[in-house]
């Protein structure tokens, strides 16, 4: 099943094809009719080949196509913002694996788009394409990072000299750095080779792939640091102290010092309690959404939020764009802390003790079966299903929900005690009980 949530991703060579991609890419076309897109790619191996086979269903279906090769989506959103253009779409399959690829959109504002709700599947599924001739223009990358970097410096004020550590995973922010130094920043680079296998440490920015990138924040003296996926969509923060930050605390502190009471964030339904323990009581109102970064940036768009924020990293800062935006973010951050260490402010923010596992589906498991087993045993909990299965007590929330991009049943476990070990083991082997058709 290669038609996920909010994109399009699979085994590149297996689920995911050039016929497929081309495909795809006509069925893009078709529900456009008309009009111009912009079109990027991360820094996978598979990119290249995958692109062209969706540029030509695009252009076969009469659309034209402005194409920038590998650029960060944020700043592809951007870009497409700026110029007018119908949508975007965009050869990544994100934080996956380098076997992954897949194609994402993006609206005519930048944002993501509900693709399925467009219809584009549909259109895929009964093969019936628009007919034209598109007409392709190659854009230059460095020129729309330079223009973003102008545009976002001048919405922050840094009031003093700040060293920040960009880890860029070998992805496609590995020329970003001018967007900072158009701000002031001095940068720190590392992993900046763009390279499709992410040898430097994987695709994904976490605690213990950030670990090369928090030891250098701590030996240059840098005021923190940031480490990107391979689109650039996720940025995971590292303070002072070399530690990386819960997204969450990040959203506290860009929310209490650049909004205020009144002003509305969106957080993922996986995010924290601590959002609303600390938001609330400064009067900023905090709202949920399902899982996902095109839900949670329609949402922000929808509700007139200030701010949204996913566990997994995405931020979302509409007075910058509504696309979810690292750049963005961190630029904020850096204005923050041009007054304030981020340690001292993440430290005023109490710590929650979390855990987060992943159970493998066996091959050809019925997701919503193993779900439905799972909701009945907990039913006298009176679980919140908004997205997937939650169950909140007084001293710890579990989240059960199936992963949107990989054959996975993901468990968040937060607790005010030190016992979400516990707590998820207990859920685990629920889980697999439920696997097993057991009761």
């Amino acid at each position: 099943m290669i038609f996920r949530a909010y994109d399009v991703r699979g085994i590149y060579g297996d689920e995911l094809t050039e016929d497929v991609a081309m495909r795809v890419g006509a069925a893009f076309g078709t529900y456009l009719s008309g009009g111009a897109i912009s079109l990027g790619r991360d820094t996978r191996t598979s990119g290249p080949s995958l692109e062209r086979a969706f540029l030509e269903g695009v252009l076969g279906a009469g659309v034209d196509v402005h194409s920038y090769g590998v650029i960060p989506i944020p700043i592809l959103g951007f870009i497409t913002m700026r110029r007018g253009r119908r949508a975007a779409a965009y050869i990544s399959a994100s934080h996956n694996p380098p076997e992954y690829n897949g194609i994402r959109f993006r609206t005519g504002d930048g944002y993501g788009m509900l693709y399925r709700d467009a219809g584009i599947v549909d259109i895929y599924t009964k093969g019936e394409f628009r007919s034209g001739r598109g007409r392709v223009t190659f854009e230059d990358a460095g020129s729309a990072i330079l223009e973003y970097g102008d545009y976002a410096a001048d919405k922050v004020d840094i009031t003093s000299d700040l060293k920040v550590v960009l880890d860029t995973g070998n992805g496609s922010a590995c020329g970003i750095a001018p967007v900072y130094t158009r701000a002031g920043i001095d940068v720190e680079l590392l992993n900046a080779t763009m390279d499709g296998m992410f040898p430097g440490r994987g695709p994904a920015p976490t605690s213990e792939t950030l670990r090369e990138a928090a030891e250098k924040v701590i030996r240059t003296g840098a005021d923190f640091g940031v480490g990107f996926d391979p689109d650039a969509d996720r940025g995971m923060v590292i303070d002072d102290k070399g530690r990386v930050l819960p997204p969450e605390k990040i959203a506290i502190i860009i929310a209490r010092r650049r909004y205020g009471p009144g002003d509305l964030v969106i957080a993922g339904f996986d995010c924290s309690m601590i959002l609303e323990q600390e938001l609330e009581r400064d009067g900023i109102r905090v709202q949920r959404e399902r899982v996902g970064d095109v839900f949670v940036a329609n949402r922000v768009k929808e509700s007139g939020a200030v701010l949204g924020v996913e566990r997994s990293g995405h931020f979302f800062i509409p007075e910058f764009q509504y696309s979810d935006d690292p750049f963005a973010m961190s630029l904020a951050l850096a204005e923050i802390v041009s007054e304030e260490r981020l340690s001292d402010m993440a430290d005023e923010i109490p710590d929650y003790p979390y855990i987060q596992k992943s159970i493998r589906l066996k091959e050809n498991a019925d997701v919503g079966a193993v779900m439905k087993n799972l909701l009945e045993r907990l039913a006298d909990l009176r679980p919140d299903t908004t997205d997937g299965i939650k169950v909140v007590s007084e001293g710890h929330s579990v989240l059960i929900r199936p992963s949107n991009t990989e054959p996975l049943i993901r468990i968040y476990v937060e607790s005010v005690k030190d016992d979400v070990k516990e707590i998820a083991g207990i859920y685990e082997s629920m889980i697999l009980s439920a696997m097993r058709g057991g009761n």
